[in-house]
């Protein structure tokens, strides 16, 4: 019995997320990341709290202090940290590491985002959606 409610309980969890394997904390770090390509820093901050809600440690902190930055230029910048932190670890499959070497006054900065044909940069937004390398 036991083991029937674990397999319930693993596919209730996995079909909450819509089917994605991901942790719930990378998977709204990938809705900021999205929502900051799209410029909507309100999507961004919705995206940020949530992902604040459910990290721990370091992540944690660092989510919240993007959450709460008060524009999306604020944004953008409290995002870089949080995406250094977020690249040191696995990322599964059906997600990549990307690099945009003019983000942050040509400094550089990584990010992670669903594995697809285009960068969708989360630094500039539509002034330069496509700016960018995968790394993977």
């Amino acid at each position: 019995m036991s083991t029937y409610c674990l397999l319930i309980g693993l596919l209730f969890s996995m079909s909450a997320c819509g089917g994605d394997a991901a942790a719930p904390t990378l998977v709204q770090y990938v809705a900021a990341q999205e929502a900051l390509a799209d410029d909507d820093a309100g999507r961004a901050q919705q995206a940020l709290a949530q992902m604040a809600e459910q990290a721990t440690g370091t992540l944690k902190s660092l989510a919240a202090n993007a959450a709460s930055s008060g524009d999306i230029d604020a944004i953008r910048r409290a995002f870089k940290p949080l995406s250094a932190e977020m690249i040191q670890g696995d990322v599964p499959e059906g997600y990549v590491r990307a690099f945009c070497p003019m983000a942050d006054s040509d400094r550089g900065a990584h990010w992670i985002q669903k594995d697809g044909p285009s960068i969708i940069n989360p630094y500039f937004g539509a002034s330069m959606l496509h700016c960018g390398v995968f790394k993977d």
